[in-house]
């Protein structure tokens, strides 16, 4: 029962009183009066939204509001006018409606008598339906008590929410107090964070988290509310040590007192992670030094700051010499020793103000700065120097050396790529005209950079336009003159250029990768127009040690005979010791496949290089070329007419064909013939002619008659 008396009679109302018996009210017009009282202050408390009862001083149920009655209504049974309030708790105990009475239920009661005892003092009350209440109490005039109950479960749960956020959350998060400084809490990770204890950050002045001199900008920053985390801040832990931590504050007004939820989010290792990248990005990994990328970068920086351009920038590239051949013997375990050493060897020459790097598999580069062209020239051939002395890998003595290139500013250029293109051209040729050397940028290496790199483009043209030709010289037989065979020449009618020379395009061409299609192209022209020729007469082409080494030559002759039909005996390939130096399984794999399909091999300029007979007794040859060089000097030099006389004998005995280069003159031919040179080939038989010209096309085979 609630706010309900039974002695009020329905729809009262009083706004007719009137005075009687000389003007003092009635006894019935006092009743009136306090029964609208009591009404008034009934209606009153029931619009309130916290529940409200009213105790006697005996501490005795004498009204309350429906909002109370909500609030225990597992209890509502026990709300009665008169009812003693520790009779309704007893009773209510034994029903389990208050969970923090089981198993102290009498001390749970008293400690409940003893609070109402103390008015003003609020507690919290947990009920069996989960919901929680704030209690205020106070006494009043006369003796009773006025309660007030307050559901604050959501605030509990929000409460609570937040405490395991607070607590539990893998952040490291502080409360921070912002007018004395301190720290009111410190969650677990923010404790481990730190080296502290759980706990043990309670209460501890913020400023040790910071080295002093940032302490001035961290207190704002801790007492403010930002979400910037562009910023990183030096953070001290307990043992001194350092992190690095990104800061995020939301500014609260807490229990008593303002304060800020800081965030603080370790970076450490995420900063040491960028810096290893960023230095990655920088730098060579295996030699430390400064990269490609950080070279041209720091170049730029000292020529765009260099006084004025007065200052002297001198840039030199130093290219390892017999390296690639330390990687293919030893392997890249012991090439990566010998550029670590080397890179080692290097630092220790050049000036404290110079950087060295590498650029390159085994090109390194440095940049002088304040030094003069000649100092930086002289540290270049200390460089050349150094590096020929021999590198002691695992009990192994390497040798190798370096070539070195260099260019300066203001005196070549002022740019820094130019000055990177030209120190490469002087070293271009430093290496063309004999390694070991350090030489600098001329202004004729950047006009003949400029003609090759015309002529590359012409080349390129060229090819895609089908400008490229093959012409064909005959090789004969010196006994009967009859044509046996038909070398096949490229040749090249540019239309500004004229006739551009063999040696000077095809070294070009292997340089731009593009030998393999010409050498396609050549195969099946010369198969091809070999198939209008007599039967007997042979095609011979020549082939690229790139063509060897790039590993599609053989399918390349298959498939040229089966398009053109020509039988694989009627083809000769003619190639040169730079093929069979080679190293590894591939050119004599290749070379002994080409045999087996019946095709020819000829060792052509036989006599110039190594001219090792190994080659003739470990490749299937079918003939061996003289060079021209050796028939030119035939009349003038015994020691050409002993070699000769040499090749054609060891031809004879071991069953190959021997033919001469170069034959001009008839004395020339008839010298060879009476040694028993096999064939001939020259400008007295003829120059090399279109397909459409070639005489012996027309002839007839010669009879095969003893």
């Amino acid at each position: 029962m609630y706010l309900v008396r039974e002695d009020e009679p329905p729809g009262a109302d009083i706004s007719g009183v009137a005075e009687s018996g000389g003007g003092k009210p009635s006894l019935d017009t006092a009743l009136q009066a306090a029964s609208l009282a009591d009404r008034r202050l009934r209606e009153a408390i029931e619009a309130m939204p916290q529940g409200i009862v009213f105790l006697d001083e005996e501490d005795r149920y004498i009204l309350w509001n429906e909002r109370y009655a909500q609030i225990y209504e597992k209890s509502a049974d026990l709300l009665q006018p008169g009812v003693r309030l520790q009779d309704a708790l007893r009773i209510g105990i034994e029903r389990g409606d208050y969970p923090d009475a089981l198993g102290r239920e009498e001390a749970w009661l008293a400690e409940r008598v003893a609070q109402l005892r103390q008015p003003g003092l609020r507690h919290e009350q947990r009920l069996s339906n989960g919901r929680c209440i704030m209690i205020e109490e106070r006494r009043i005039e006369g003796g009773g008590t006025i309660g007030i109950r307050v559901d604050i479960t959501d605030l509990k749960q929000k409460e609570e929410t937040f405490r395991l956020l607070f607590e539990r959350n893998p952040l490291s998060m502080l409360v921070f107090d912002i007018e004395t400084g301190k720290i009111r809490a410190a969650n677990e990770a923010a404790c481990a964070l730190f080296g502290y204890k759980a706990g043990a950050m309670d209460g501890l002045c913020a400023r040790s988290l910071f080295p002093d001199s940032l302490w001035p900008e961290a207190g704002p920053r801790l007492a403010g509310d930002t979400s910037d985390t562009r910023d990183c801040w030096e953070m001290l832990r307990r043992d001194g040590t350092c992190i690095d931590a990104v800061i995020a504050t939301r500014r609260s007004a807490l229990e008593g007192y303002t304060g800020t939820i800081v965030s603080i989010f370790d970076v450490t290792e995420r900063r040491r992670i960028e810096q290893r990248m960023a230095h990655m990005a920088r730098h060579d990994e295996l030699t430390g030094l400064a990269n490609r990328a950080h070279c041209r970068e720091r170049l730029r920086e000292l020529l765009d700051d260099g006084a004025n351009g007065t200052e002297t920038i001198t840039l030199a590239l130093v290219d390892l010499d017999h390296f690639k051949p330390v990687n293919d013997t030893y392997g890249h375990h012991f090439g990566d020793i010998v550029l670590t050493e080397a890179a080692q060897r290097m630092r220790e020459l050049i000036p404290p103000e110079a950087l060295l790097c590498r650029i390159g598999g085994d090109e390194f580069a440095v940049i002088f700065r304040r030094s003069s062209l000649t100092q930086a020239e002289l540290v270049s051939k200390s460089i050349i120097t150094t590096l020929s002395e021999p590198f002691f890998v695992q009990g192994h003595m390497i040798h190798i050396g370096a070539t070195v290139g260099f260019a300066s500013s203001p005196y070549d250029s002022r740019d820094g790529e130019t000055l990177l293109r030209y120190a490469d051209l002087a070293l271009y040729a430093a290496k063309g005209e004999r390694r070991g050397t350090c030489r600098g940028f001329e202004a004729g290496m950047d006009a003949a950079a400029q003609e090759k790199n015309r002529l590359e483009k012409d080349l390129r043209a060229a090819v895609r336009g089908g400008e490229l030709a093959v012409h064909y010289q005959p090789i004969v037989d010196l006994q009967t003159g009859a044509v046996e065979c038909y070398e096949a020449l490229l040749r090249w009618n540019h239309p500004e250029r004229g006739q551009v020379p063999p040696d000077v395009f095809v070294p070009l061409a292997e340089e731009m990768g593009l030998i393999d299609q010409i050498g396609r192209f050549v195969l099946h022209s010369a198969c091809g127009e070999a198939m209008r020729w007599p039967a007997h007469v042979r095609v011979a082409v020549n082939v690229s040690p790139l063509q060897f080494r790039n590993g599609n030559l053989l399918s390349t002759v298959i498939n040229a005979l089966s398009t053109s039909g020509l039988p694989a005996e009627r083809l000769e390939l003619e190639i040169t010791e730079a093929v069979l130096m080679e190293k590894g399984p591939r050119p004599a794999a290749i070379i002994r496949n080409l045999r087996a399909f019946g095709i020819g091999i000829s060792l052509d300029d036989f006599g110039t290089g190594y001219s090792s007979l190994s080659y003739l007794l470990n490749y299937p040859f079918t003939k061996i070329k003289i060079d021209k060089s050796f028939i030119l000097n035939l009349q003038e030099e015994s020691s050409s007419r002993a070699v000769i006389r040499a090749v054609i004998g060891l031809g004879r005995s071991l069953g190959l064909t021997v033919a001469a280069e170069g034959i001009e003159r008839e004395i020339e031919r008839d010298y060879l013939r009476g040694e028993g040179c096999t064939q001939g080939q020259g400008y007295l038989f003829g120059k090399a002619v279109p397909a459409e010209l070639i005489a012996a096309a027309s002839q007839p085979a010669p009879s095969q008659a003893a």
